[in-house]
């Protein structure tokens, strides 16, 4: 078993994730490291941050804790706030933009794929 708090894992940049992408940090809280076959991730979106339009192989499933976040999908433009959550299928489209005052935040759960890269769609 692991036990843990969000105040001992580092935050870092998730800039460097994509291009285009400012104000999001990232916290990697469960790991393939810790023989998870997913990721569990915390973000938090400084107001005004956005990720741009991309994809992906993996799924991903978000929770949003704080904030209000604009995420948009092939489908349509969604303004989502705490206790709101989505789920990306493989290569689904999507962006997502904090149109609050507030720091933003939501947890991610990702699946292991053989390929993790994000790609840039605009």
């Amino acid at each position: 078993m692991i036990v843990n708090n969000i105040n001992n894992v580092p935050m870092e940049d998730a800039s460097k994730l994509l291009k285009g992408t400012h104000g999001f940090y990232i916290q990697w809280l469960i790991t393939k490291d810790h023989g998870a076959r997913y990721a569990v991730r915390r973000f938090i979106v400084k107001p005004g941050g956005a990720m741009p339009l991309h994809n992906h192989k993996y799924t991903e499933a978000v929770i949003i804790l704080k904030g209000r976040l604009r995420v948009r999908t092939k489908e349509g433009t969604y303004e989502l706030g705490p206790g709101d959550y989505f789920f990306t299928a493989q290569y689904e489209p999507h962006a997502i933009e904090n149109v609050g005052n507030e720091d933003a935040e939501f947890i991610c759960v990702i699946s292991y794929e053989d390929d993790m890269t994000l790609k840039p769609l605009e």
